[in-house]
């Protein structure tokens, strides 16, 4: 009994000294503080600001930054800290250089909705603006000088088809990202947006005591209360991409529209990606206007689609290599067999015409695909027929996304089943024809033909590409690292595969080969050579938009495969004389970068 009497009066004396010091506390705030804190109450503000964190840096594989930030100084108003909307208005236009009238309206919108949160003026103003407007921070209560980071590109337009472009966080944007702030900046495609996760940092804020213009006031009543948090960078995305290869495809295709790929055969890390037209990616680093914006959505060559992985395009010739692996695997042809090319090839009632109206004479697979005959394929195709076609074509990663990470598109890997669904109709012997030597429905992406001819130069190993090579955070601690990843291996013996290969090195560097453009001295190079038709031959004109696009796909060495290069060029007309010299300029810039990265290594 005596410990519980104990136990309660510590318990008493507890509560008793608990009461005593909240009751000090609050007559300390309401009595002796009580008119001072009134005042402090009338004239300041608890105001919490935003530290927006750095979003990461781009770099390319080697290190080489291709996007990092600058400081921005930006314009926000608070609306309901606003005396005098008018007055501000035709202020901030005349230091700002805006329209008075939107800035009036734009204060006036956001005082009839949430009043408190900060509204953007103007984002980047210079350095005499800044001068300007902190000299006059009196007079315009409710204006707020934020300091935020705009992204800068170091190399230009280079890349920008692959890089993406920033912009405005849409309303869909802000409900699904907790991260972001409504004046916001995100991704808004390329890696810009496929790595927004990873390279948007996290916000941090501090709260501070403002007086009634919103400037900051030294005060020791609440400095014990205010709390702050610092922001953390986002982190950095290294990229497979080699910038100075990149820089020879970009220089190589000049004015012509098309593509240029090239990956690493035995990773799948892409090495160039480019793609023309292009745009500037400077322009949406604020925001971009409608004027521009308007000006690039209908322009006619469609500078916003990288036509590297969204561009379709009938492969032509280069498709070869498909219905080849699927007639030896599939035991329809041997290397031997021969077949008859007049010029043209009769089916039925149809007639379907070679390339070369005069003929190719007699042709086996190898010199069939040396000198790109059409009527070979045609017989093949045939015999095989289109379920059989259907099946290498998906094997090959036909008609589906490569899952890169960026915008892409599947293209067509056209079957029975496709076309039933798509046209309500039957297919015919005919498409299976035509679709052996890349016409027809069979549509395709340059990044898709790269993969392939990876694939060829692998042994059959269809890799996934890879964009990314490293992602590590602000203080270096490694978040994501790439390792090959095979997305399916190509049903054909490694004999047969052999076979292909072979006359891919004959397509380069045989006497009559298509593909003797690409031919260099010192590094033997395999490859196939396409010229794909865009309109009918009863229906061409001189017309350059009614010329055959040019393809060239190629690996090399051919000994030892280490790259894969596809070049396409829009209406280029013939894929060897137009694509294959381009192929070849890169292969050397390519071996002499390399050369020059070991001999610096040896140092």
């Amino acid at each position: 009994m005596q410990d519980f009497r104990n136990r309660l009066f510590i318990v008493t004396v507890i509560l008793g000294l608990a009461f005593l010091v909240l009751g000090s506390r609050l007559w300390y705030l309401q009595v002796l503080k009580g008119e001072e804190f009134a005042k402090f109450s009338l004239e300041n503000h608890i105001r919490v600001e935003r530290i927006p964190a750095p979003r990461g840096r781009i770099l390319d594989r080697y290190g080489k930054e291709l996007v990092i930030n600058r400081t921005s100084f930006d314009i926000y108003v608070i609306p309901k800290d606003v005396k005098d909307v008018p007055y501000l208005s035709v202020s901030l236009s005349q230091i700002l250089n805006l329209d008075t009238g939107q800035i009036e309206k734009d204060i006036n919108s956001a005082l009839k909705k949430k009043s408190f949160k900060p509204l953007l003026i103007t984002k980047d103003i210079n350095r005499d603006q800044l001068a300007y407007l902190e000299a006059r921070r009196s007079s315009l209560p409710g204006v707020i000088i934020e300091i935020n980071n705009l992204r800068q590109y170091p190399h230009g337009v280079l890349g920008a088809s692959f890089l993406g472009y920033i912009g405005k966080v849409s309303v869909a944007e802000l409900e699904n990202n907790s991260k972001v702030n409504s004046n916001d900046l995100v991704g808004k495609t390329g890696v810009e947006k496929g790595w927004e996760s990873s390279l948007r940092g996290d916000d941090g804020y501090k709260q501070k005591v403002t007086d009634a213009l919103g400037r900051e006031v030294e005060s020791n009543l609440f400095q014990e209360d205010l709390q702050n948090k610092k922001s953390l960078p986002g982190n950095d995305v290294l990229l497979t991409i080699d910038i100075e290869l990149q820089r020879a495809a970009e220089e190589v295709l000049g004015n012509e529209a098309g593509a240029i790929v090239a990956v690493d055969v035995n990773t799948g890390e892409v090495l160039a990606l480019a793609s023309n037209p292009s745009f500037d990616p400077a322009d949406f680093i604020k925001g971009i206007d409608s004027k521009t914006w308007s000006n690039l959505v209908n322009d006619q060559s469609s500078p916003l689609l990288n036509r590297a992985t969204q561009g379709l395009y009938a492969p032509g010739s280069v498709f070869k290599m498909v219905p080849s692996v699927a007639a030896l695997n599939e035991g329809f042809i041997n290397e031997e067999e021969s077949v008859y090319c007049p010029g043209y090839y009769k089916s039925g009632n149809s007639t379907f015409r070679c390339w070369k109206r005069g003929g190719h004479g007699w042709v086996n697979l190898r010199s069939a695909i040396v000198k790109s005959c059409d009527v070979y394929f045609y017989k093949i195709a045939e015999k095989m027929g289109i379920n059989n076609l259907s099946k290498y074509m998906t094997a090959f990663g036909y008609g589906s996304i490569t899952d890169l990470g960026i915008e892409e598109r599947a293209g067509i890997s056209p079957s029975r089943e496709w076309k039933q669904k798509r046209f309500n109709k039957p297919w015919y012997k005919g498409e299976t024809i035509v679709s052996a030597i890349g016409q027809g429905y069979v549509s395709v992406t340059p990044l898709q033909v790269t993969m392939m001819t990876a694939a060829v130069a692998n042994n059959g190993k269809l890799l996934k590409p890879a964009l990314v090579k490293e992602i590590v955070s602000y203080d270096r601690e490694e978040k994501f690292k790439h390792a090959p990843i095979v997305s399916g291996n190509i049903p054909v013996q490694k004999r047969m595969l052999d076979l292909v290969k072979d006359a891919m090195v004959g397509v380069v560097n045989d006497p009559g080969g298509t593909g003797s453009g690409a031919r260099l001295k010192d590094m033997t190079v395999a490859g196939k050579t396409g010229t794909a038709q865009v309109v009918s031959l009863d229906n061409r004109s001189d017309k350059k938009k009614h010329m055959d696009h040019a393809w060239f796909t190629s690996y090399a060495p051919a000994e030892a495969p280490e790259i894969a290069v596809t070049v396409l060029i829009e209406h280029g007309g013939s894929g060897g004389a137009v694509a294959a010299p381009i192929a070849k300029k890169i292969l050397e810039v390519y071996k002499k970068l390399k050369e020059q990265r070991e001999a610096d290594d040896n140092v």
